[in-house]
């Protein structure tokens, strides 16, 4: 018998493979996968995501489809998600962290890292028939309280752990943006000759007040209050169909980390809605997300504190569009996310005037 490699690629994977992990996870109790067709699945920029649907003998012996994610085989997104330690993260994440958590998110079968930090196989469950919300459509306003709601579980039952500081690897998404934050100034500069058809020239003078306040913002947003998934948005949700337990499941951890969580949900409203349904609604949902802190046990943090925090951090999904929109493979869709992105968080951060309340930190 051919011994079990943990990490291969995805042509790799074959029926015995995937009996192999099946067995190992515990659930294919008897019986093996006789056949595999795979599909491509999945928006994602950093990561190249399949649907695995399973024949099995005897039949059905075990789930009859299976979700992969691996590396990206586009050469820049693939540099990009291991220089960044994002690869290394997502699986540190399923291994460490996720098992203790009480946040909605795919239940892993196998998850593992080569040791060159580049190489992983990450396999979940398939949530279909969940339905999945177009992050260029945007959400709703209940679809968002649902999502505000995981963000505050996630955020208080991690709230001030000193233990997650122990974990060298969730420094990654901190220092990735350190080291973005250092450099925005020539990031800025370079855009308009690099990828300058994905914004106006009104919204990256707006995402130029940063270069003011590098310092700060870094301090700011440096904080190690809590977990902070950092790819918190529409695109990384999965909406429960016929009532199930799930009402919404936030995937793609690869950015996790340790910071200030509300960043998490300035980046939600401001990126997942459209800029008038945040208009109407970003007060009554930092609200709901605030009462559900409380709820979870965080005794320490006014809404107050939480609105002006929102303010400070609507600055990051601007930043993230100006930095993303030239560090990833350009796809038709991904440009067209990527105008509405910087348009959306720009308009944002204008709204809130979240310069100025930086600039008070």
């Amino acid at each position: 018998m051919t011994p079990f490699t943990p990490v291969v690629s995805v042509d790799v994977i074959s029926p015995e493979w995937l009996t192999h992990m099946l067995s190992s996870a515990g659930v294919l109790q008897s019986g093996r996968v006789v056949a595999v067709d795979r599909q491509s699945c999945g928006t994602g920029q950093l990561a190249d995501s399949y649907r695995f649907t399973l024949t099995y003998d005897p039949v059905a012996s075990g789930p009859a489809t299976v979700v992969g994610k691996f590396p990206s085989a586009d050469a820049t997104s693939r540099e990009y998600g291991r220089q960044s330690g994002f690869y290394r993260s997502e699986i540190r994440f399923y291994q460490e962290l996720a098992p203790d958590l009480p946040i909605a998110r795919p239940h892993p079968f196998h998850a593992a890292l080569a040791d060159n930090d580049t190489d992983f196989v990450l396999m979940m469950e398939d949530l279909a028939p969940a339905r999945t919300v177009d992050q260029l459509v945007g959400c709703t306003a209940d679809e968002a309280s649902l999502v505000l709601e995981q963000a505050a579980r996630l955020h208080a039952t991690s709230w001030k752990n000193p233990a997650l500081t122990s974990k060298p690897w969730l420094q990654a998404t901190v220092d990735q943006f350190v080291k973005a934050t250092d450099g925005f100034p020539s990031i800025v500069s370079a855009f308009p000759e690099e990828v300058g058809d994905l914004a106006s020239e009104a919204d990256l003078q707006e995402a130029a007040k940063l270069n003011d306040h590098i310092e700060t913002w870094k301090e700011v947003f440096s904080e190690p209050r809590c977990l902070w998934h950092n790819d918190f948005r529409a695109d990384n949700m999965l909406f429960a169909v016929n009532g199930d337990a799930r009402p919404v499941t936030v995937l793609d951890w690869q950015g996790v980390g340790i910071g200030c969580g509300t960043i998490d949900i300035a980046y939600f409203l401001g990126g997942s809605l459209t800029t008038e349904q945040r208009r109407i609604h970003e007060h009554a949902l930092v609200r709901h997300y605030h009462e559900n802190l409380v709820a979870f046990g965080v005794t320490d943090y006014t809404l107050e504190q939480c609105w002006d925090d929102y303010r400070v951090m609507a600055i990051h999904g601007l930043q993230v569009g100006v930095y993303g929109a030239g560090a990833v493979k350009r796809t038709p869709r991904g440009d067209e996310m990527w105008r509405t992105w910087i348009r959306r968080h720009a308009t944002q951060t204008r709204d809130l005037d979240s310069f100025t309340a930086l600039a008070r930190r």
